[in-house]
């Protein structure tokens, strides 16, 4: 796969138990899950203002920035989001860090956006931003990828990137690779549960 394909997928390590009869052994190799990062579009005419601004400035979409740049949606978004107000002004700061060039912003950033998006839907998204959230998943994943940067996400993340990918493609064939390897991550992930 092409560099520039490999920027639109977060790629899981799943490892693989394959049992060597001549040898009796067991032996683990680790397969690359691809995991499609699937686009999210503007819910309405308020989300769509805002991810088109962040879009032409080549950014993530920044809370406090929205709130800044679109004070009309300030009070809302306070009222969503006053309990994690902190929380996204460290993403802000980690956000123009990391625009600035330092990496290890991104991937703080990265690990922010996991946590913050365990709290969405909320009335402002719901309303107003869309789901901001998992966009700037995919594009914080998009711009490690590019740097060539090697990183892990929570379970909770790769099982919601995997239930997206099986959502944007309902209704089409199935591919039995990808769905193999699914089936597999979620074994071990069981498997790991168990032995802690």
């Amino acid at each position: 796969m092409a560099d520039k394909d490999r920027n639109n997928y977060y790629i899981e390590p799943v490892e693989i138990e394959i049992y060597l009869k001549k040898a009796g052994k067991v032996r683990t190799i680790i397969k690359d899950l691809f995991i499609e990062l699937v686009e999210v579009k503007p819910i309405n005419k308020h989300s769509e203002k805002i991810f088109t601004h962040f879009s032409k400035i080549a950014e993530p979409i920044d809370l406090m920035e929205v709130m800044n740049t679109f004070p009309e949606y300030m009070s809302v978004i306070f009222d969503s989001y006053y309990q994690h107000i902190n929380l996204f002004e460290k993403l802000s700061m980690y956000f123009k860090n990391a625009i600035g060039g330092s990496i290890d912003s991104w991937r703080l950033a990265l690990y922010f956006i996991e946590l913050l998006i365990k709290y969405e839907p909320t009335i402002a998204s719901s309303n107003i931003l869309g789901d901001f959230q998992t966009h700037n998943l995919n594009y914080t994943i998009r711009k490690l990828n590019a740097l060539n940067q090697k990183f892990l996400l929570e379970d909770a993340t790769v099982e919601y990137l995997i239930k997206r990918h099986y959502e944007a493609h309902e209704g089409q064939p199935r591919d039995r690779e990808f769905d193999k390897l699914v089936e597999l991550w979620h074994y071990n992930i069981r498997e790991k549960d168990l032995r802690y």
